[in-house]
């Protein structure tokens, strides 16, 4: 059978909730970022294909993301290139929260160090939109979709402080196809753990699992080492190793990204290298205040 699309719906519900004054009186709480970054990509940095190409130039980018919360109703949008982009809307009641979430829970333990490029390798996941339920204790469930596809997908994170370090599990099930009646699944877990040092948090990941495109099988395994280190209140180190285990023979399989972030008033000055996978091979600098 298939699922119901429940994007518009979403959208729908989002409105009428944030318009409705007499049940919800809240006031929206509005915040975001807005920044300025360049890029220089590496020689063999790849395309938006995938495929590698002869990058090896600076790019600039200017952006600005609002967050708009009411209690009730939270969207984040993104102003990217003259275009705005609707990353996160959902509305939550309790427990209970739907919407756009821009992503699974399934790969909620799939932990990160503090960072700017994101080189670390995917996880497999594929669902954005779903309902999620809060049951306490560190334990959240959901039922979710995939925008424009049939199909459904159940997944759950649990995560658990055990004092000396915090313990994060997750996993689901998605099966569904595309609008061309492309099969496209995924069955997917990870677990992280992460540990607080001192003024430094370490973490470490592993996801694994296994997607389905068609009629192709690809196995997922990969895995994030990393530290984030709050030298001063002003200033934030943060490195980070990635790894696919699964890469083809002869292939990159793993790099390091370092960022450092000085922080002064409203406005945060960061930096970024990223080398080890050609690929991926990339640095940025830039500023962003915040408000």
């Amino acid at each position: 059978m298939k699922a119901i699309k429940l994007a518009s719906v979403f959208a729908v519900s989002a409105v009428a909730v944030a318009v409705s004054t007499t049940t919800f009186a809240a006031e929206a709480v509005i915040s975001g970022q807005a920044g300025l970054e360049y890029r220089l990509l590496g020689d063999t940095h790849a395309d938006a294909a995938g495929a590698a190409a002869n990058n090896n130039t600076w790019r600039s980018k200017g952006e600005l993301n609002l967050n708009v919360d009411t209690g009730v109703v939270a969207a984040l949008v993104e102003f990217r290139e003259n275009v705005a982009t609707i990353v996160k809307a959902t509305v939550t009641q309790g427990a209970v929260s739907f919407g756009d979430f821009g992503g699974s829970i399934s790969d909620d333990a799939y932990l990160k160090a503090t960072r700017v490029i994101e080189g670390e390798y995917g996880d497999g996941s594929k669902t954005d939109l779903g309902v999620r339920y809060d049951l306490g204790s560190g334990l959240v469930v959901a039922l979710e979709m995939k925008t424009g596809q049939d199909g459904v997908g159940f997944a759950a994170d649990y995560s658990v402080d055990l004092g000396m370090a915090s313990l994060d599990l997750s996993a689901g099930t998605y099966a569904g196809e595309s609008s061309a009646k492309v099969k496209d699944e995924v069955s997917n877990y990870a677990i992280g753990v992460s540990v607080p040092v001192g003024p430094a948090t370490f973490i470490a990941s592993y996801a694994g699992g296994t997607t389905t495109t068609g009629t192709t099988d690809t196995d997922i395994g990969v895995t994030t080492v990393g530290v984030t280190f709050a030298v001063s209140d002003a200033f934030t180190l943060g490195i980070q190793n990635s790894t696919d285990l699964e890469a083809a023979a002869g292939t990159d399989d793993n790099n390091t990204e370092v960022a450092a972030f000085y922080t002064a008033g409203d406005i945060t000055y960061y930096a970024a290298a990223l080398s080890g996978d050609d690929l991926k091979e990339e640095t940025r600098i830039g500023a962003k205040a915040s408000f």
